[in-house]
């Protein structure tokens, strides 16, 4: 009996989930028939299987609930206190569900007055009556006293939503198998050193021990995939939060996602859940304004609230937005002045950005008054505190009048995650390899050198200036008098906006690493994470860069400032892209964007098996094609790296010689190659480096896949919800002599217009979640003076709905994503219609589409 009601609990918390969510849009849509009908069919269900398990109490909540809305599904016309009274009786069975789990049994209770609430508007609704206007209230009160005082939001800790309830084995077993293959990467860590003392010459015991090493990396990643969940699990019960928090406000606030099948481990996401909750909050109470005072300085009265997510470099990012007031500046500066957390005199040196930081300092609030949602002061310390205290970290942006953008950069898991292995004044320390962005030699044999700017070191680094934190001094561990001088490594880490250099001795080792948690005593130390056991069995501390950059106070220095953008005509940052550098062949080094690569891979010569042409090897439980990234690369090496790139649903290998460098950089291709595979050149610390084209090896690698899916320098916006597509297109245009704005949205795309970019054509994906783009081409078309520009939509096959959705949009023509010289050929063309007269109306469809 235990088993079968802890499988009723877990599908039965589904079905209020998808209840939950389905109540929020019938609320805006209340005559979708499609909705009601599902609603119907999930409570039908939970009613069925409490039956069965004779479960009394939840067979009659149930009961009542499927007869309302039955009558609903029958035609009655709905109202608000249905939708509030089905949302009562979903709450009660949350409440009565929890009690189940920890009880293992129904408990007892009166469900009388929601009861008879159901069972009145249920005949109401069969008459053809209206509901009084108390029936919202009374359905409301319904609710137990103690969700009814709960804070929005709050109600969900006591329900059984878990993170993981989509998994048919238990939690705690998805734990123990967490906690055997972390024991199980740290054996292999040890027999890899032990194999590379003792082995010598012995090839068959160095194969043994990389096959060992291989088999530990599968099984690593098949636990981590069972453990990951897809975020929008968390994005499920945002929009209920913010439809209670609007009544509870008295405000229109609708929110928005994206992002939602980005995955995370399970721990991380209960951890965020917390820190995104109250986020979400202070946008509702603080950012959003009132429907009069939104009508009043011409916004809609609707408040809005994206929450995006998104990978980037082994994190993700969460950006949590609201089209609001911002943040006001004077009013920060005249808090902190009343409190005293700064004097007059350092205030005025503040930046805004600065200033903004101060929202993080406990006990600080803007609030005059205090509400049941916030004003308190206690909150965003607690949310920064939170995030860093797994590895993250926190930023904040504002634009007075404008809204506020809080940004969470977090990793993907806790418990396993690869790190460097520094050297100090003879200690070793471990630093999580998210963070670094480079490494620097200093002093003799390397042309960087350290500096001093009034005492204080710091890296000059090609056109940034970066301070510098001596790690041996930071600790406490001694250090040589001071040098001009000074030999060692420079590790460039990234905190949010923030990069700064920690100087060590050497770079003793790159590993994966398992994260143990500190005893009690370390962690009041402030600057560590965890530790973790190396391969030789030795104990090493795991530096905190968050901790490290607050201790030495350099966020400041660190922050770069922000760009201004002028009033009238609004200019896109250049941004830089995370690349990585290998060596192939004997030119030049190429370069591809790091987010294209999905995994690096280390493989022995013998595993690549030669065939039409190309390389297969057996990788996972399939065949990955390998494609030597140039064709005069020598082939008489024991392994390669191979960087293992993904797209169209399907996977390829890249294979190198040596990968060089991983660095930040504007992709500025300043030279188009006539080479298939190579779309430009960058210049690069002096050198030129050779950009890939990533598609020519994806046409070759997977053909099938793909096949589904100059003088004047026009500016192009390149609009894709993927940062996958948006990294290799974006280089095929600006290498064809366009200059590129991408947008990771559409609503973004349009905010960029509205602000007064300027650009001659749109290029955008079709298939996007919140705003598809035949929608966002007619909301483009829409704007002053935006009715003919001319927009290409990118689509996966030349479906005629597709043809008839682009003509029926006013999308000017259509092209492959995969298909580089289509796309620009279209592009083209367009332009010079537009150059020499009005465009007409005109659907180019390219051939190679279908092949």
């Amino acid at each position: 009996m235990d088993e079968l009601l802890n499988d009723f609990l877990v599908e039965t918390a589904e079905h209020i989930d998808a209840a939950t969510m389905e109540l929020v849009c019938l609320e805006k849509d209340p005559g979708d028939q499609a909705l009601i009908a599902s609603l119907f069919r999930h409570v039908h269900t939970i009613k069925g299987t409490s039956g069965f398990l004779k479960l009394p109490r939840v067979g009659r909540l149930t009961h009542s609930t499927e007869a309302l809305i039955g009558a609903l599904r029958d035609g009655a016309p709905m109202s608000a206190a249905h939708v509030t009274l089905v949302f009562a009786a979903v709450d009660r069975l949350k409440d009565i569900l929890a009690e189940m789990g920890r009880s293992q049994e129904e408990p007892a209770g009166d469900d009388d007055e929601l009861v008879a609430a159901l069972e009145q508007a249920t005949r109401r609704a069969r008459l053809g009556e209206e509901e009084p206007k108390d029936a919202a209230e009374a359905g409301g009160a319904a609710a137990p006293a103690s969700r009814a005082a709960a804070a929005p939001g709050e109600a969900h800790s006591v329900s059984v939503a878990h993170i993981g309830e989509t998994v048919r084995v238990s939690v705690n077993v998805l734990d123990r198998l967490m906690g055997i293959v972390s024991e199980l990467v740290s054996t292999r860590n040890r027999l890899l050193e032990l194999s590379s003392a003792w082995a010598g010459g012995d090839e068959a015991m160095s194969s043994t021990v990389q096959t060992l090493s291989n088999i530990t990396s599968d099984l690593q990643d098949a636990v981590m995939s069972a453990r990951m969940q897809p975020v929008g699990r968390l994005f499920s019960t945002l929009p209920r939060l913010v439809r209670d928090l609007a009544y509870d406000l008295g405000k229109k606030i609708v929110v928005t996602t994206e992002g939602s099948d980005t995955e995370l481990d399970r721990q991380v996401i209960e951890l965020i859940r917390a820190p995104l909750t109250h986020i979400i909050r202070n946008c509702a109470d603080h950012g959003i304004e009132s429907p009069a005072e939104r009508a009043r300085i011409g916004k809609s009265e609707t408040g809005v609230i994206s929450v995006r997510a998104a990978y980037d470099a082994g994190q993700i990012i969460i950006d949590i937005a609201d089209d609001g007031r911002g943040l006001d500046a004077s009013r920060i500066r005249s808090k902190a002045l009343a409190i005293g957390l700064v004097s007059e005199a350092d205030i005025a040196k503040l930046s805004d950005s600065e200033l903004f930081e101060l929202v993080f300092t406990p006990g600080f609030s803007t609030v005059d008054g205090v509400t049941s949602v916030s004003g308190r002061g206690v909150g965003m310390d607690v949310v920064r505190e939170n995030i860093q205290s797994i590895g993250g970290s926190v930023s904040l942006t504002s634009r007075h009048g404008r809204g506020a953008c809080v940004t969470l950069r977090i990793p993907l898991t806790l418990a396993i995650t690869p790190a460097l292995i520094l050297t100090t004044n003879g200690a070793r320390f471990a630093i999580p390899q998210m963070t670094v962005v480079e490494l620097v030699g200093v002093g003799r044999g390397f042309e960087h050198a350290i500096q001093y700017i009034h005492d204080a070191p710091v890296l000059r680094l090609r056109n940034d200036v970066l301070p510098l934190l001596d790690l041996a001094a930071t600790l406490g561990l001694g250090r040589p008098a001071q040098e001009e001088t000074r030999d060692g490594f420079v590790v460039v880490l990234r905190i949010g906006s923030a990069r700064f250099g920690l100087l060590v001795e050497t770079i003793a080792d790159v590993q994966e690493i398992v994260i143990e948690p500190l005893v009690s005593a370390l962690a009041r130390l402030g600057v560590f994470s965890g530790q973790t056991i190396l391969g030789d069995g030795s104990v090493v501390l795991i530096l905190d860069p968050a901790a490290l950059l607050e201790h030495a106070g350099l966020q400041r220095l660190a922050e770069r400032p922000a760009e201004a953008t002028t009033p009238e005509v609004f200019v896109p940052r250049a941004e830089k892209t995370r690349i990585i550098l290998v060596k192939a062949g004997p030119g030049p080094l190429k370069a591809l964007p790091l987010s294209l690569v999905l995994r690096i891979e280390d493989v022995p010569r013998e595993r690549l098996i030669a065939s039409d042409g190309a390389f297969v090897m057996a990788y996972r439980d399939s065949l990955l094609p390998i494609i030597p990234a140039t064709s005069d690369m020598s082939l008489d090496r024991d392994a390669y790296p191979i960087l293992v790139l993904s797209g169209a649903g399907q996977s390829m290998g890249l294979l190198t010689e040596e990968i060089i460098d991983v660095t930040d950089e504007i992709l500025d291709l300043q030279r188009e190659s006539d080479s298939a595979h190579i779309l430009g050149s960058i210049q690069l610390g002096g050198e030129v480096v050779e950009f890939l084209d990533a598609t020519y090896f994806m046409r070759i690698a997977c053909p099938a896949a793909v096949a589904r899916g100059v003088n004047k320098r026009h500016r192009i916006l390149l609009v894709d919800d993927k940062a996958f597509f948006r990294d290799m297109l974006a280089p095929i245009l600006g290498s064809a002599g366009y200059d590129v704005t991408t947008a990771a949205s559409a609503p973004e795309a349009l905010s960029f217009l509205r602000k007064g970019l300027s650009v001659e054509a749109v290029v955008t994906d079709t298939d996007m979640p919140e705003m598809d783009g035949y929608n966002f081409a007619r909301a483009l078309h829409a704007l002053p003076g935006l009715a003919d520009l001319p927009v290409v939509a990118l689509a996966a096959q030349a479906a005629p709905s597709v043809l008839a959705a682009a003509e029926a949009c006013g999308i000017a023509a259509v092209a492959g994503k995969f298909d580089r010289r289509a796309l620009i050929e279209c592009v083209g063309r367009l332009l010079d219609k537009a150059d020499t007269a009005p465009r007409d109306l005109e659907l180019r469809i390219m051939s190679e589409l279908a092949a």
